[in-house]
C-alpha cells in the first residue's frame, strides 16, 4: 500500500509546473512610463518623459517597452526593436499591466511588442 501511495505522490509532484519567477511591477504613477502620452497619441511627449526618467536610465523593462512603442509610433522601428530586445534581456522581470487591463510577464510583453512591430497596434503598459 505504501508503494502505491509513494507512486501517487511522485506522479503528482512530477506534473506540477513551477510558474516563471515574476514579481508585480513597482507601483509607479502611469505618467512615469509615458502611458498617458502614448494613449493620447502623443509619442514625442512620451519619448521626452520616458527618456528623462530614472527608469529609462536604469533600463527598466516597462520603460523600455513603452519607449519602444513611442519610437514605433514615430516610425523609428529599428530603435523600437532595440528597446524591446533590451527589455527582453533585462535581469529585472515582473508582471506588467497592458492598456486593456490584462497582466503579463514583462518578457512576454516585450516579445508581444516585438511580434507586432510591423503593425499599427500600440502596446502600452502602465
Amino acid at each position: 500500500m505504501s508503494l502505491l501511495l509513494a507512486a501517487a505522490l511522485f506522479t503528482q509532484s512530477a506534473v506540477m509546473v513551477t510558474p516563471p519567477l515574476t514579481v508585480p511591477a513597482p507601483a509607479l504613477p502611469s505618467g512615469d512610463v509615458g502611458f498617458n502620452e502614448i494613449m493620447a497619441n502623443r509619442p514625442l511627449a512620451a519619448i521626452k518623459r520616458i527618456e528623462a526618467s530614472d527608469l529609462a536610465r536604469k533600463g527598466d523593462p516597462l520603460a523600455m517597452i513603452n519607449l519602444g512603442t513611442a519610437y514605433k509610433m514615430v516610425g523609428r522601428k529599428d530603435e523600437a526593436a532595440r528597446l524591446y530586445r533590451t527589455a527582453l534581456r533585462s535581469d529585472d522581470r515582473y508582471d506588467v499591466q497592458l492598456a486593456n487591463g490584462r497582466w503579463i510577464d514583462s518578457r512576454r510583453a516585450a516579445t508581444l511588442a516585438m511580434s507586432r512591430l510591423g503593425t499599427d497596434e500600440v502596446l502600452a503598459l502602465r
